[in-house]
Order: structure tokens, then sequence, then C-alpha cells
């Protein structure tokens, strides 16, 4: 008595399926069942043109079709940087290079604790500088922000 032979399944058993993976996705972290999904899509449209292919050779599809999806699915949807280093990319930290600040005290041997834009840092200059200075971060460095003056623009 062969097991698959009594089984019929029809081409919207595997649009069901689909669904649920789909449920499932949402409901489980991870991207897995999003390309088995979109395999259970596949061998459904191949059993609604072949309606007569055997289970056998639907599971088989499936499988292939799973590989193939999650294959693509990475090459496509992968993450693509901007070039710089892994741990800049999206950190807040990281917007602050480049950004300028008025310093509201004198700094002590190059260093000054301050709020910039909203948070508390310490300031780190090569050079002491002065209440009203205005300065440029030009770098994050671990919880200190290394700062340059502003020069005047002469016209």
């Amino acid at each position: 008595m062969d097991f698959f032979s009594e089984l019929s399944v029809e081409f919207w058993h595997w649009w069901i399926l689909a669904c649920l993976m789909l449920v499932l996705e949402m409901l489980l972290p991870g991207v897995i069942f999003l390309w088995l999904s979109i395999a259970a899509v596949a061998v459904g449209l191949v059993v609604l043109v072949v309606s007569d292919i055997a289970l056998e050779l639907q599971l088989i599809a499936f499988g292939v079709f799973s590989i193939l999806s999650f294959v693509l699915g990475r090459r496509f949807f992968r993450h693509k940087g901007n070039g710089s280093d892994a741990e800049d990319i999206s950190s807040a930290t990281s917007s602050l290079v480049g950004k300028t600040a008025i310093l509201t005290e004198d700094t002590i041997n190059g260093v000054v604790r301050q709020s910039v834009y909203g948070s508390s840092w310490v300031l780190k200059s090569d050079e002491e500088l002065v209440k009203g200075q205005k300065v440029r971060v030009l770098a994050v460095e671990g919880s200190a922000l290394r700062v340059e003056a502003v020069k005047a623009v002469e016209t």
C-alpha cells in the first residue's frame, strides 16, 4: 500500500500553506517563512498548470523552489552599506561628525563636558578653547567627541 498514491493535493492546498507560512512569518522572528511561502505559491502554480503531477514531484519542487527563493531573496534584499565602517552604519553618534556647537565653558587641558544636541558629552580638543567658541565635531571617540575650533571666515 503506497501512502502517497492515496493523497490528492490540489493547487489551492499549496496556496493555503503559503498563507499559513506568511502568518508564521509575521509572528516569528527571522525571514525564513517568507521564502517557504514563495516556494509554496510557485508549487501551487505548477500544480495549477500540470494538475496530474505526483505528490513526490510536488515535494521535490517545493524543496527546489524553497532553496531558489532563499538564494535569490538574499541576493536582491541584502543590506547595502554606504561604504563606512560597519559599526558606524545607522548609529546616532556618527551623525554628530561635522556638526557644530558653541562652548558653554572654557576647556581645561583641552577637555570640557557639555550638552551637545541633547546629550552630555566630553569634548576633547588639541588646543585650549574659550566659552562662546564655535567648535566642529571631528570624530566620536567612545563617550567623547573630538572637536576643533571653527575659524572665522574672512571676507
